[in-house]
């Protein structure tokens, strides 16, 4: 019990009590002596565990015996693990059969239908445009073709493509494919407002080397013909 810690703090312990003594505070004597005596109630059941170090292993695992705080395993062998198991997939039955399926599909299908814009087969209709008249002309006045025929000189300067449309929907774009034997020459765009004669035309510049078999194409946005003119273009000399 009386190690050299043990003395130490006992001789630290009285010259504090002598110094409160001697400053005239015997009060302060008091705490001191309660922290030498934890002091030495702590020291004294640190020395019994140190004596008896092996007093606490006192129980002994089923699984070996404890010596010095090391546990040795029992000669029992240990059966191994039995990795003959095989895995098996999961599987859920949800209860449906392959009608509900059917059926269910069938619904989102009908579902799908409703949310899908039902087009008017009266107003695809509507937006049909009709050509009622085209001619080939030398020249317009007032809104009428002046000198229509399908026979020209080629001592004209131009011709125009007069055409009478109707259209009762919406607005839409129209072509004047102007063609020289089965030859693209220009295309002309214009829109068709709602009407149901609408009147227009487009005009072309013929070159005097420009003899043989023309034709015009009305096309709507689609690329679709919905009317078309023939005429030719002679040799003013030949004529003569």
């Amino acid at each position: 019990m009386f190690n050299p810690d043990f003395i130490f703090i006992t001789f630290s312990f009285a010259i504090l009590v002598g110094v409160s003594f001697w400053m005239k505070i015997p009060r302060g004597a008091i705490p001191l002596g309660l922290v030498y005596l934890i002091f030495i109630i702590t020291n004294k059941n640190k020395n019994e565990i140190q004596e008896n170090p092996n007093n606490f292993l006192t129980t002994t695992p089923t699984s070996g015996q404890v010596i010095k705080g090391i546990i040795k395993p029992t000669s029992k062998p240990i059966n191994p693990i039995n990795n003959s198991i095989k895995l098996k997939h999961l599987q859920f039955d949800s209860g449906r059969t392959a009608k509900d399926f059917t059926q269910l599909q069938d619904a989102v299908q009908i579902e799908q239908k409703e949310k899908t814009p039902k087009t008017d087969q009266k107003n695809d209709e509507k937006t049909i445009l009709l050509v009622r008249n085209i001619q080939i002309c030398k020249a317009v006045d007032n809104r009428k073709p002046i000198g229509s025929d399908v026979f020209f000189s080629n001592k004209v300067d131009s011709l125009y493509c007069y055409t009478r449309i109707q259209n009762t929907g919406k607005k839409q774009e129209v072509r004047h494919n102007w063609y020289f034997e089965n030859v693209l020459m220009t295309q002309i765009r214009y829109n068709v407002k709602k009407s149901n004669i609408y009147r227009s035309w487009s005009k072309k510049t013929i070159y005097s080397t420009q003899v043989g078999h023309w034709r015009v194409d009305i096309q709507d946005s689609n690329g679709n013909i919905i009317g078309s003119k023939t005429f030719e273009i002679t040799d003013a000399s030949i004529d003569h």
